[in-house]
């Protein structure tokens, strides 16, 4: 199995792009019509709610970019990376583990916010 789908491109694109249509064309390129979506902060599913929610956040963040932060590590369907959000002069480092199915879309996206927890003694 490629470690590294097409599908992640246009997602990474799609968080990027800065006009609706684009979003749109770049998540049409990644996602199955149902896929699931969620993070500390929202939830989604399908490409019009997903769509609706990166649009948010660009209204929020203009200036935000999102790019990779690891290599792709890849069993069965799940894949998981780290990803970084540049905000002005402030930087988060989440990972997501993302699902695909047969034809290689996006089923779902699970994404983390900031390092793992450190064990408790």
């Amino acid at each position: 199995m490629n470690p590294h789908p097409a599908c992640l491109d246009h997602y990474f694109a799609a968080w990027n792009a800065h006009d609706a249509a684009a979003i749109r064309q770049h998540l049409d390129q990644a996602f199955r019509a149902d896929t699931r979506y969620f993070d500390p902060h929202r939830q989604a599913v399908g490409i019009d709610e997903f769509a609706a929610c990166l649009q948010a956040f660009r209204a929020e963040s203009p200036s935000a970019t999102v790019a990779w932060a690891s290599g792709v590590d890849a069993h069965h369907h799940l894949h998981r990376y780290a990803w970084k959000l540049r905000v002005s002069d402030r930087e988060l480092v989440g990972y997501d583990v993302i699902e695909l199915d047969d034809a290689g879309r996006i089923a779902s996206v699970f994404s983390f916010f900031g390092p793992l927890p450190m064990l408790s003694p």
